[in-house]
């Protein structure tokens, strides 16, 4: 993927493009060789380059072919540091962390042994914890978070995401997340409930969400070749037309739209080709994601040619070409696995990188 700093830095230049987005690219494509036990980590990025801009990344690491090192201190590329390490700690399954600082609390609410997973799915590869939060104990539990970190309570929280992939029906994911509404009214949340799933796609099911108060929808699309053999059903089952469908629906409603996306499984034609009927129906910075491949196994399922960096960056081109004439635009805090945190289609990007 990447040589050497040398390398990177011809890349960067040869591309007309900011090397740390490079690097970023090349170190979530290729996780790192690692003295650290654990097959996946969280931790948060001080690059060299630019030090005063914290980065939170997820990575997974014992990849024993990556030009990447990283240890308790330090990131090395082949050997030359390029950035330092705090804050590490094992990437299990939590119930709930923040994002923004704490703009955004994620949930991971509802049993994970629940969901038969995704062959890009880190938790189907790990003994996980598998938290479950039961209804009259999640506005305790969100009133316990608000009071540890310092908050009196959840009233300056702008959005609560439930991210969990496992309800297996539509109508068990909208009582989930009434109950969810609920708590966040009993602790001053009247933020925004997003939802990152593919379950939630009928008229009569978007009539119920906007019942829920102010709703985003993420749609787990995440790839449109191999879904069979790559997704769980119930993303499977789903058609590039039926997706958009739904997201016309929401997006009818009022409802903010967007979906998720895993770059480096399909050909770049392919993916531009679907892609672009989406532009119409997203109304926020969709979440593209770069593909990691945590072991052997699931370097498999990588489209021919996303080994190299050159195939990510002309794939970064492409969607730049569909998404910046919209005006979205990424925010890495949003998203630690972006192929864009300082730069988008040569445009700087504000905002917290944490």
């Amino acid at each position: 993927m990447l040589e050497s700093v040398r390398h990177l830095q011809q890349v960067a230049r040869k591309w007309n493009i900011n090397p740390e987005d490079v690097l970023l690219i090349a170190l979530n494509a290729s996780g790192a060789r690692s003295p650290l036990t654990k097959p996946r980590m969280r931790f948060k990025l001080h690059l060299d380059s630019r030090p005063d801009a914290p980065l939170f990344l997820i990575l997974s690491l014992g990849r024993q072919d990556s030009p990447f090192e990283l240890d308790e201190h330090e990131l090395r590329l082949n050997g030359e540091k390029v950035g330092e390490i705090d804050g590490i700690e094992d990437d299990d399954a939590v119930l709930g962390y923040w994002r923004g600082g704490t703009r955004m609390l994620t949930l991971n609410s509802n049993a994970l042994s629940q969901c038969t997973g995704c062959v890009f799915c880190p938790n189907t590869l790990e003994d996980a914890s598998d938290p479950k939060i039961k209804p009259l104990d999640l506005s305790g539990y969100l009133g316990a978070l608000a009071a540890n970190s310092g908050m009196d309570d959840l009233s300056a929280v702008e959005t609560v995401t439930v991210c969990t992939g496992c309800f297996l029906h539509e109508h068990l994911a909208l009582g989930h997340l009434a109950e969810v509404r609920a708590a966040m009214g009993e602790n001053g949340c009247t933020g925004t409930l997003h939802f990152l799933s593919s379950v939630l796609t009928g008229e009569d099911g978007m009539d119920a969400a906007t019942g829920l108060g102010p709703f985003h929808l993420t749609l787990t699309v995440e790839c449109f070749t191999e879904r069979r053999q790559i997704l769980k059903e119930s993303k499977a089952k789903l058609t590039p037309g039926e997706m958009t469908a739904a997201l016309g629906r929401a997006q009818q409603r009022g409802i903010t739209t967007d979906f998720t996306y895993i770059v480096g499984l399909d050909p770049i034609e392919e993916a531009v080709e679907h892609l672009k009927t989406f532009v119409p129906v997203t109304t926020t910075f969709p979440r593209f994601q770069t593909y990691q491949a945590h072991n052997a196994f699931m370097d498999v399922y990588r489209t021919p040619g996303s080994e190299s960096i050159e195939w990510h960056l002309a794939m970064c081109r492409s969607l730049e070409e569909l998404f910046a004439p919209t005006g979205l635009r990424p925010q890495w805090w949003q998203n630690y696995r972006s192929p864009w945190c300082f730069t988008f289609a040569g445009e700087e990007l504000t905002g917290a990188k944490i």
